[in-house]
C-alpha cells in the first residue's frame, strides 16, 4: 500500500498491523542471514590465524638454526686459533731445543769423531801457532789449515752433490766446474 490510498481513507488499524508484519519480516530475515553467516564462517576454514601459527613456527626455527650456525662458525673457529696457538708453541719449544743443543754442541769438545781420523788430520791453527816460533811456521800452520778447510769442504760437497741424470749429461758437460756458463 501506498500513502495516497492511506489517505484515501483506509484505516489506520491496518496500518498498524503492515508495519508489524514488515518489522516482524524484516528482523527475521536479520536473524537468517546472521545465522547463515555464522554458519558460513565456522565451517569455513580460517587461514588467516592458521598461516600466522604457522608462519611464527617457521620463523623462530629459522632463528633458531641460524643461531646454531654462528654458534657452531664460532666454536670451529675458536677451535682453529687454538690449534694454531698450541702448534706455534710446539715449534717454539722445538726450536728453543734446537738452540739449546747446538750450544752445547759449540761447548764441548769435538769428540764425535773416530780416533783414527783424529790422529790423520793436524792439530788446529790456534794450537800450532802457540808453538810456532817464527813467521814462517806460523805461515805454514795456517796454510795448512786452510787446506785442511778446503779438503773438508770438498768432501761435504761431494757427499751432498747428486750425480746428473744421464738426459742432462749434455747440459753438465756445457757447465764450469764452478756452475757458469
Amino acid at each position: 500500500m501506498n500513502r495516497e490510498q492511506n489517505m484515501a481513507g483506509e484505516s489506520p488499524q491496518m496500518d498498524m498491523e503492515l508495519e508489524q508484519a514488515l518489522k516482524h519480516f524484516k528482523s527475521s530475515v536479520d536473524a537468517w542471514s546472521y545465522a547463515v553467516s555464522t554458519d558460513a564462517a565456522g565451517s569455513r576454514p580460517r587461514t588467516a590465524a592458521k598461516l600466522a601459527v604457522r608462519h611464527s613456527w617457521r620463523m623462530a626455527a629459522g632463528w633458531a638454526l641460524g643461531c646454531l650456525l654462528a654458534a657452531g662458525s664460532l666454536t670451529v673457529a675458536g677451535h682453529e686459533i687454538y690449534h694454531r696457538q698450541q702448534l706455534a708453541k710446539l715449534a717454539a719449544q722445538k726450536a728453543a731445543e734446537q738452540r739449546a743443543a747446538a750450544g752445547r754442541a759449540t761447548a764441548q769438545p769435538t769428540s764425535a769423531q773416530p780416533v783414527s781420523a783424529q790422529s790423520d788430520q793436524k792439530a788446529p791453527a790456534a794450537t800450532v801457532r802457540k808453538v810456532g816460533v817464527g813467521n814462517e811456521d806460523s805461515a805454514r800452520s795456517q796454510d795448512s789449515a786452510r787446506g785442511q778447510d778446503d779438503n773438508l769442504l770438498a768432501a761435504v760437497d761431494s757427499d751432498v752433490s747428486r750425480q746428473v741424470p744421464a738426459a742432462m749429461e749434455p747440459l753438465a758437460q756445457l757447465m764450469d766446474d764452478n756452475g757458469t756458463q
